[in-house]
């Protein structure tokens, strides 16, 4: 379920950021807050990006950083920030992004079923316009779980 993967902690509103590594930097920053992940698994997502292009813009205004399981993932969690402004990863269609997810995933498979609800959430237009429009952690938790 959603609500195994995030918590209010991993959640963020609103940041301000420069640049696409920087995005990446705070998602990360969360997870390692919160013991997810170790500190190079946020240099790992940021690499992943430069070696493998910005893949990881999945959908219009979204990227889902990640890297692999030993790469420095402690426990299987996401987390979720909005931005305040666009910022483009270098995607020719889905750029500029506004919602930055980071996954960290324990191994392959735990986390299919969590991320297909995921999914599901964000193919909504109307949760997704409330997950990008509300400057509460705890509103965009409750969205998620709500769901």
């Amino acid at each position: 379920m959603i609500k195994d993967l995030f918590s209010k902690n991993t959640i963020a509103t609103n940041l301000n950021v420069d640049t696409w590594q920087d995005a990446v930097k705070a998602a990360g920053s969360l997870m390692l807050e919160e013991g997810l992940i170790e500190e190079q698994y946020i240099d790992s997502m940021i690499n992943k990006v430069k070696e493998l292009g910005p893949y990881i813009v999945i959908a219009p205004g979204i990227a889902m950083p990640h890297s692999r399981p030993e790469d420095g993932v402690n426990k299987t969690g996401m987390s979720l920030i909005t931005l305040e402004k666009g910022i483009n990863f270098g995607h020719e269609k889905n750029d500029p992004v506004t919602l930055v997810i980071a996954l960290a995933a324990k191994d392959n498979k735990s986390h299919i079923s969590s991320l297909a609800e995921l999914m599901d959430v964000l193919g909504n237009q109307e949760l997704l316009n409330k997950i990008l429009s509300s400057d509460s952690s705890e509103e965009i938790y409750e969205l998620l779980n709500k769901n």
